[in-house]
């Protein structure tokens, strides 16, 4: 389970760096046959792979980078057939770490998931922040192999029982990683965590972290777009009106919000394509059966790009309100100016169409329609 990646090296005002070699140095002890290291990692939208086979444990990559980049490395045997799994994603033997120009050393006994990797600042930031958080991160790690196990079985019974029992301690730790970002506002690890709470910006909540941050961070191309994005949050928070707009339905008929002033309406980001948004949707059938007939509606915004798959979703999923896209994927007219960039996301709207709430899911769209609509 991840609990918080660190960055690794600092980026300029533009987000360009220089290219500079690195050396990944380890050994994995106690392993009973020679295997294959995976090392994997992204800049910008460009995926780059790497691998050494391990001579009695040892291996070595080289490569060049320029903007430090999230890396995963990761054990694979050299028989894998490469096809993909559940059991194999839940299970692999794998670390991430931030990979930057200079020297890595890892050295692990028997596994890659506990080794140690140590190289660059911001790794040693990581692992500072590790052991601040392993009061935590310890009993969690346990509770999410229970976990895994149960998923794989189909016990949601029990995957629910224990991530009940992980909340307090995952609470825990995302309060030990506030206060880190606090303590130590010019850190990479401060700036990674931040960009990591960005994908759905409370501006109560993320305004002060953003704003603490070292100006290097907040100047940056990156760090000027979560500004824009901020801005967009504090525009479409609770109490304010939501913004007007206007898409087309399944059958291209034009739907505007404005239509739907005086009910209670949930504007609902979803794609056929989000496995999140999917298993959420029995829970919005559910609150819809109950209160669709005391002025409640529902719009729902596809970021799907293909119109088949979206309305095979719609029917699969049997969701009879209403149904709008532009059919431009992430570049949806509606979640552009809303913000969104990560879905499931919804608001609730008063008959006035001011927001009331954000980001009910599970129980908790049923509860504020019972609050409301008494």
């Amino acid at each position: 389970m991840k609990y918080i990646i660190a960055m690794a090296s600092l980026l300029t005002a533009t987000g360009v760096a220089a290219q500079g070699k690195y050396t990944i140095k380890g050994t994995i002890s106690g392993l009973d046959k020679e295997t294959k290291v995976m090392l994997s990692y992204r800049i910008d939208k460009t995926s780059v792979e790497d691998s050494a086979i391990t001579k009695n444990g040892a291996f070595e990559i080289h490569g060049t980078i320029g903007e430090p980049a999230n890396a995963t490395l990761k054990l694979k045997a050299l028989d894998d057939d490469g096809i993909f799994s559940i059991e194999k994603m839940l299970f692999a033997d794998k670390q991430e770490f931030f990979l930057e120009k200079g020297n890595f050393t890892v050295i692990g006994n028997g596994n890659m998931s506990h080794a140690v990797i140590s190289g660059g600042a911001a790794q040693t930031d990581y692992l500072l922040l590790q052991q601040q958080l392993k009061p935590f991160t310890d009993p969690l790690e346990p509770l999410t192999e229970q976990m895994k196990k149960m998923f794989l079985k189909k016990n949601n019974a029990g995957v629910d029982s224990i991530r009940k029992l992980s909340q307090p301690l995952f609470a825990k730790a995302q309060e030990g990683e506030l206060a880190f970002i606090k303590t130590h506002p010019a850190s990479f690890v401060s700036w990674h965590l931040v960009k990591e709470r960005g994908g759905i910006i409370n501006p109560d909540t993320f305004e002060p972290l953003f704003n603490g941050l070292d100006a290097q961070f907040r100047n940056s191309v990156r760090g000027k777009e979560l500004a824009a994005k901020l801005d967009i949050a504090k525009k479409t928070a609770i109490g304010h009106a939501a913004l007007p707009f206007t898409q087309a339905d399944t059958t291209g008929q034009a739907i505007t919000l404005a239509s739907l002033k005086g009910k209670y309406v949930l504007v609902d980001f979803w794609a056929s394509w989000c496995g999140p948004c999917r298993a959420e949707n029995p829970n919005v059938r559910k609150a819809y059966a109950e209160y669709h007939h005391k002025n409640f509606e529902i719009i729902a915004i596809s970021l799907d790009e293909k119109k088949a798959p979206w309305i095979k979703a719609i029917n699969d999923d049997q969701l009879p309100w209403l149904h709008v896209s532009d059919l431009k994927g992430w570049n949806n007219e509606v979640a552009k100016a809303y913000g969104v960039t990560a879905v499931p996301q919804n608001l609730l709207l008063d008959p006035n169409g001011v927001i009331i709430a954000k980001n009910l899911r599970g129980d908790k769209l049923g509860a504020k329609l019972a609050e409301i609509l008494k």
